[in-house]
Parts: structure tokens; sequence; C-alpha cells
């Protein structure tokens, strides 16, 4: 059995019992999410924003302060994903979790703040750095006027559009793995480190472990694909995050980071 199986076998056998717990974390967290977005979404459509072409100045500035708002319910709600790492940490190490557990970073004022900087530092530097290489994105916005003018490209530009978009989703995963995977998994382990010690050092530990992370990956894909149903993403999300911090958990003690799996 190579070291991945294991891993996954050892993350489900100490999910059972837990599972639940980690479940209601993430149903709390999307929840939430969701509310913001539908808030939004409302306020946008009872404002009468939705397909405006020429929008006024003042219908301009309404919807910045919409787009504000929304920015800033996100990052307060950040440490509530913080605190379903922080308990799947824990269910690797055998420790008790609560569903409570989810609230755990809003406890302490200090805590917060610090989660939320760590969050957008680690998310900010993700969402820029996978977007501006996102050459699907700039092959799309481009692909209609080349048909338009050449039709016979219509295969070729096809076959373009997908291998940039199998390039780009394969890119986003490398950043996600850089800037946030072990990120927040060390965070999760131990919230006390001083906040400069986090993301520096946790992309140097991708980086050297990054074909070990990308084969837990690999081992997910099948999930990933069946998450499209909705259902097994019940079953697929907690399964992955615990495999996540048992993997990470195990590449740490290796390393000896007794700083961080304490």
């Amino acid at each position: 059995m190579n070291t991945e199986k294991t891993v996954r076998k050892q993350a489900k056998a100490v999910l059972e019992g837990n599972r639940s717990v980690v479940i209601s974390q993430i149903m709390v967290t999307l929840l939430a999410f969701l509310t913001g977005l539908f808030a939004f979404s409302l306020a946008m459509s009872a404002s009468g924003m939705y397909g405006v072409e020429n929008p006024s100045q003042s219908q301009r500035i309404l919807m910045t302060v919409f787009g504000l708002v929304l920015f800033a319910f996100v990052v307060v709600i950040l440490p509530l994903v913080n605190g379903v790492y922080r308990t799947v940490c824990n269910v690797v190490r055998g420790r008790e979790c609560s569903p409570l557990d989810v609230f755990y970073y809003y406890k302490k004022p200090k805590r917060f703040f610090k989660s939320i900087i760590l969050d957008v530092i680690s998310l900010g530097l993700f969402f820029i750095i996978s977007g501006f290489a996102n050459v699907f994105n700039y092959l799309n916005s481009v692909s209609a006027q080349i048909v338009e003018n050449s039709p016979s490209l219509t295969v070729v530009m096809a076959v373009l559009l997908v291998a940039a978009w199998i390039v780009s989703a394969l890119f986003t995963v490398v950043c996600y793995i850089i800037f946030v995977h072990y990120t927040f998994l060390a965070y999760g382990f131990n919230e006390n480190l001083p906040l400069g010690v986090y993301l520096p050092r946790m992309m140097a530990f991708s980086i050297k472990n990054f074909m070990s992370t990308v084969k837990l990956f690999v081992g997910f894909i099948g999930w990933a694909a069946l998450c499209f149903f909705v259902v097994p993403a019940l079953y697929a999300v907690p399964y992955f995050l615990t495999a996540s911090a048992m993997s990470a958990k195990w590449l740490l003690e290796l390393e000896g980071s007794k700083d961080i799996i304490c």
C-alpha cells in the first residue's frame, strides 16, 4: 500500500464518529457565504441594477458600495473556514470536536483579526496570481472575433480553448497548493505562531512536498467529479479535508516541525 492510500485509509478511520461534526461546520460556512450572495443579489435587484448597460454615476457609486459591503461580509466570515480546517486538524490528532468549533476564531478579537489578515493575504495572492495567469480568459475574450474573421479556425479555436482551460485549471490548483492549502492547515494545527511565519514557511514547504500533495489530490479526482451531483460532496469534502490534514501531519512530523504539530 503506497503512502497516499495509507493516508486516505487513516483519514477515513479517524473521520468515523466525527463526520457529522465536519459536515455541520461545512454547511454553516456554506450557508453564511450563500446568505451574503443572496443579500447582494437582492440589493442589486431591488435597486434595479441588473441589466443596466450604461449605469449613471450614482448607480456606479451604489454598485461600488454594494460590492464593498459584500467584500467586507466575506472577509468577516472567512474565519469560519479556518474553524473547519482547525476541526479536521484536531480530528487527525484524536482530539474531541464539536460543531460549535467552527466559531473558534471569533472567541477572541486578537485571534479573529489574525485569522482575517492571514486569510486575506493568502487568498489574495491565490486569486491575483491564478487570475493573472488565466490563459483561458485571455483566449476566450478574443476567440469570438477570431472565429468571426476566420470561420475556418472554429475547430482549432475550440481545441485551443479546451487546452487553455485545462492549463488554467491546473495552474489554479498549483496556486491553491502553494498559497492556501498548507497555510490554512498549519494555522489549523497551531494558531499561536507569529503571523509572518505561516505563508512564507508553508510556501517553501508546499514546493518541497509538491509531488506528494499532487499524488494525494489525484486520488480524489473521482470524488471531485461525483461532487457535480452535490450529494456526494457531503462525503467527499470532509474526507478530502481530513486526508489533507492527515498528510500534512505526516509530512510536518517527518520534517520535525514540532512547533506546528503541537
